[in-house]
């Protein structure tokens, strides 16, 4: 690649601190690897001197074998083979590598740190284990009262902000944090009987190393030469690393890009940059903004969005690259609706505008489609849409919906209560939540089950008769015999997102499945249970061992036809936060409205609603050629529907970049099942499906349901049904009515497959 100006200022500058604003796709990686070949081909630095530091691993292995490739060489397999070569990874990476250098050359006692050469790094479940000790065992503590991961949320916190154990005694104003104290304490003396660390150690102790003159002199002279990509995210101990490392030659290079900081919740500090350029207040400063990525319309409206923020330093990205489409804003009646027609255009493989025209081959694939999204509890919607178009994904950096446990675990139940001889899942949910019942107890019930060719309702049943088994485990299987019962004669009373919500009270599920995890896991667990029971809330007004069976062959179809397409090719879905390194050539920003994104955590917080910003900015530039953003008038959100604005950031772009398809006035849920073609008098735009839509559906039999033509409803309509009796329409958006009944108050019903009839 050949560098553009201001790249090559960047590059040609070497012993000087140098601040390089990078936008977003503007070849800062290209620039930094011909950087370091500049370096030792024309400089005669010496490779060993130079360390390049960034955050992913990927970003790491992608500079070191752009760096072999310009030198002739071949790259590294990993720093510790790297002979004759600059020093590339990670932060935590390299100090690692630094780290075991320094323990290997000094005594424990010359440092301080109670750490040996032979130490161990405590993963996460292994430093749960050891918190989880500490508040039962050794503090006699409620571990519900006290979560172990809430408690190590507080320690992680404290030290990516350079607090001791001792120190945080002066952080104490809670009970809680009190707890907090005495835990850190114990849990630091722990670590160092075992002669362990976490990961968060890794930096800390790192910097005590730094902090001792004869260690900082020898890594001074080692690396002379220091550059530091995505400078934005450094926490405390990285930033006071770095100063160290960097103090006596001065030689450090830094890439910044205040509008794609994103991690402030990890401990990420812009006010790191202010730091810098006090540091170095002669620093050069070079903008790179020239954007090689995205079209102009791309980077018209990044630049406009971006503009609204007023902290950070202002640059203008710029493009030699073509005009492009308008970015495409679809307005949908629903979330449904919104997933439905980004698969429908994923498959078409076409921009919006095009689908009247005829298909031509263009050479993409589902590889170069991208879905974003602000929180994983989206992913649900898009995945069933995908999946009933038979288009292959991939969910990075998060669990399918259908594979989350706490989603697993609830249908185990619904299918064990709809067949009793489900062994798979008897077993799953017999000791879930926990009863006591352990893998001993089931291996003898297995054998009763196979030599007597019974199911386990029957031998649970006759679990008297039974006599291996222990008196406890008796007990526990009795039981949880009374519960399935009870839960199978509720299942006759209730339609099935009623029983969801059933199992959950009566098994104590949501305290399970929270037990020990901070307030936004806690959200995310009862946000993904509240969206399984939206998913089954469709099935209300239909009799209750119906609807259980009905949805049940829903879930069963999409989960296998997850698994049937093993082809490479696949569209990927996942948070924008884990998006940043990435691009494609199409994407798709889904949920653009006001309480999801922005998040509603950001209402009242300039600071929040900046960073909401920083992120919607990383979404756009994200996208190489085409650009989709999507909204739902109506979100479909534990039992009833969510009217959420539009997004504020769509009053912050240029009108002449998008072009809106608002389908909310066209759509019905028939033309999604079987098929038709729409058009709207007003804009001339037509948006035809044809029978394509049906022809991929994968048929199914089901058991004969209502099929109510809708337009015959309207508000205040008297109706009848088989169970409710009389009732009153009181309100009715497409097909969801609200039914004011004699009987029973007021029901939510899918009036088109609901047994009403017009009176």
């Amino acid at each position: 690649m050949q560098l553009n100006p201001k790249q090559e200022e960047a590059k040609n500058k070497i012993d000087w601190p140098l601040l390089i604003i990078a936008g977003a796709g503007s070849g800062k990686t290209a620039t930094l690897t011909q950087r370091v070949n500049y370096m030792i081909s024309e400089k005669n630095i010496s490779p060993s001197n130079i360390l390049m530091v960034t955050f992913t691993n990927k970003a790491a292995r992608e500079m070191r074998e752009r760096v072999a490739a310009r030198l002739w060489v071949e790259a590294p397999r990993g720093m510790y083979q790297r002979g004759n070569f600059p020093l590339v990874g990670t932060f935590h990476s390299i100090w690692i590598y630094i780290l075991k250098e320094v323990l290997k050359n000094f005594l424990p006692e010359e440092l301080n740190i109670w750490l040996k050469k032979d130490f161990v790094i405590y993963d996460e479940s292994d430093k749960l284990s050891v918190l989880k000790g500490i508040i039962k065992n050794e503090l006699l503590l409620d571990e519900k009262e006290y979560p172990a991961r809430q408690v190590a949320f507080y320690i992680s916190n404290a030290k990516n902000a350079l607090v001791s154990a001792r120190s945080y005694e002066a952080e104490v104003d809670s009970a809680l944090k009190e707890v907090v104290y005495k835990v850190y304490l114990k849990y630091e003396q722990n670590l160092a009987n075992n002669n362990a660390m976490d990961f968060d150690d890794i930096l800390v102790k790192t910097l005590a190393c730094m902090r001792i003159p004869k260690i900082l002199d020898i890594y001074q002279e080692k690396y002379k030469y220091l550059m530091i990509d995505e400078y934005q995210d450094t926490n405390a101990p990285q930033y006071e690393i770095v100063r160290l490392l960097a103090l006596k030659y001065r030689n450090l290079a830094v890439v910044w890009d205040d509008a794609q900081s994103i991690y402030s919740w990890r401990g990420a500090d812009m006010s790191n940059i202010i730091n810098f350029r006090k540091d170095y207040p002669d620093a050069l400063i070079v903008k790179l903004e020239q954007n090689y990525r995205s079209t102009k319309t791309i980077i018209a409206w990044a630049n406009a969005v971006i503009a609204k923020n007023n902290s950070g330093i202002k640059k203008e990205l710029w493009t030699d690259n073509a005009l492009g489409n308008k970015i495409q804003y679809i307005v949908a009646p629903d979330d449904k609706t919104e997933a439905s027609i980004i698969a429908k255009n994923i498959q078409d493989n076409t921009p919006l505008t095009k689908l009247l025209d005829s298909w031509e081959e263009n050479n993409s694939s589902y590889s170069d489609n991208l879905i974003l999204y602000r929180t994983n509890a989206q992913s649900r919607q898009l995945e069933e849409a995908l999946m009933m178009k038979w288009i292959p994904y991939r969910v990075v950096w998060g669990q399918k919906f259908y594979d989350r446990k706490e989603i697993k675990d609830l249908l185990g139940y619904l299918r064990v209560i709809h067949n009793g001889n489900d062994v798979v899942n008897m077993k799953r949910v017999i000791n879930t939540p926990s009863r006591k019942i352990g893998a001993k107890s089931i291996e003898i019930l297995d054998r009763y089950k196979d030599s007597f060719e019974v199911n386990y309702p029957s031998l649970i049943e006759n679990i008297d008769e039974i006599e291996e088994l222990k008196p406890a485990a008796r007990k526990s299987i009795i039981e949880f015999w009374n519960i399935y019962t009870g839960l199978v004669h509720a299942s006759t009373q209730l339609v099935v997102s009623e029983l969801i919500l059933k199992i959950r009270e009566v098994i104590k599920y949501d305290d399970y499945i929270c037990d020990g995890l901070s307030e936004d896991e806690k959200n995310a667990k009862k946000e993904n249970m509240d969206e399984l029971i939206t998913v089954a809330s469709q099935y209300n007004g239909i009799e209750p061992r119906d609807s259980l069976s009905q949805f049940l062959e829903e879930v069963a179809l999409i989960t296998d036809m997850d698994t049937k397409d093993e082809r490479e090719e696949y569209v990927t879905l996942m948070t924008i936060h884990t998006s940043k390194w990435l691009e494609e050539k199409r994407v798709f920003v889904t949920g653009l409205e006001d309480s999801i994104f922005p998040s509603f955590r950001s209402t009242g917080d300039v600071a929040a609603l900046e960073e909401e910003r920083r992120l919607m900015y990383v979404a756009m530039t994200r996208a190489r050629d085409e650009l989709f953003i999507s909204r739902a008038k109506e979100r479909f959100v534990f039992w009833d529907y969510k009217n959420n604005p539009e997004s504020r950031f769509m009053k912050e772009i240029p009108a002449d970049t998008i072009e809106e398809y608002d389908v909310s006035d066209f759509v019905k849920s028939s033309w999604f099942s079987f098929g038709s073609s729409l058009s709207s008098p007003d804009n001339g735009w037509s948006f035809s499906f044809g029978s394509s839509w049906s022809s991929s559906t994968p048929t199914r039999t089901v058991k004969p349901l209502a099929n109510n033509d809708v337009s015959e409803f309207g508000r205040w309509n008297k109706v009848s049904h088989p169970k409710f009796g009389w009732g009153i329409i009181t309100s009715l958006n497409w097909e969801l009515a609200e039914i004011a009944f004699t009987s029973a108050w007021i029901k939510k019903m899918n009036i088109r497959i609901a047994p009403v009839r017009k009176v």
